[in-house]
C-alpha cells in the first residue's frame, strides 16, 4: 500500500476557494510565468512551489500562519527560500492568513491589518490527510500517538495485516513530513527482500 495522501487536502474554508484559479495540487511552474500567484503554507510543498514558480518568472507572495519557514523543510530548500524572502525576490506575510479570494485579487489578514493584492492564482499548499478510513477498512491498526502512525514492522514494512506492506509517506500518519521521495525509496527494497524471504522459506 503506497497511497500517499494527496487525495485529501486540508481546505481553507474561505470565500472564493472554489474558484478555478485556486489549486490544491501543483502541476508545473511554466504556466505561471508572468502571473501574480499566492502560495499558502510554510512546509516542503509550499516552498517548492514558491521557488519553482519564481524561477520560471512568476511574481510570488507567500502567506504563512507561522512566524518562520518550518524547520522541517528539506535542508537544501530552507536556506534558499529564506534568502529569496530576505532579498525581496519572494514576498512573504508571516503570522498571516488568507481570508477571501476573488477572481482578480486576494485579501490577507496580517499583523499590520488587512492587505489586498492583485492575484491570478492561489496555490493552497495547506497539507493533506492520509486515507485513514480506507486503511482502517483494510484492517490496519494505528499506534496510540497524536500522529496516528500505522502499525508496521520497521525492518520489513509489513503492517499488522499479514502480507500487507506499507510504503512511503503513508507510514508517517499525520506527520507527513517524515517520509518523502528522497528517503522512502528504501521501503521498496525492504518489502521485496521480505517477500523473497517468505517465498524461499515456503
Amino acid at each position: 500500500m503506497a497511497l500517499g495522501f494527496y487525495d485529501l487536502p486540508y481546505l481553507l474554508n474561505i470565500p472564493g476557494e472554489k474558484l478555478p484559479k485556486v489549486k490544491h495540487y501543483y502541476d508545473e511552474p511554466h504556466p505561471y510565468f508572468g502571473q501574480h500567484i499566492v502560495v499558502i503554507g510554510a512546509a516542503n510543498s509550499a516552498v517548492d512551489v514558491a521557488l519553482e514558480t519564481w524561477r520560471k518568472g512568476a511574481f510570488v507572495t507567500m502567506v504563512i500562519r507561522e512566524d518562520e519557514i518550518r524547520q522541517s523543510v528539506k535542508y537544501w530548500s530552507r536556506p534558499d527560500i529564506i534568502n529569496r524572502i530576505a532579498d525581496g525576490s519572494i514576498k512573504a506575510y508571516f503570522l498571516s492568513e488568507l481570508t477571501r479570494i476573488t477572481p482578480k485579487s486576494v485579501e490577507i489578514n496580517t499583523p499590520d491589518g488587512l492587505v489586498k493584492l492583485k492575484n491570478d492564482f492561489v496555490m493552497a499548499m495547506t497539507g493533506y490527510q492520509p486515507p485513514f478510513e480506507f486503511m482502517t477498512s483494510a484492517g490496519i491498526k494505528f499506534n496510540d500517538d497524536p500522529d496516528r502512525t500505522p502499525v508496521y514492522d520497521e525492518n520489513t514494512m509489513e503492517s499488522n495485516v499479514k502480507n500487507l506492506y506499507l510504503a512511503g509517506v503513508l507510514c508517517g500518519g499525520l506527520k507527513t513530513n517524515k517520509w518523502f521521495i528522497e528517503n522512502s525509496r528504501v521501503h521498496a527494497e525492504m518489502i521485496i527482500r521480505d517477500i523473497f524471504k517468505k517465498i524461499n522459506a515456503g
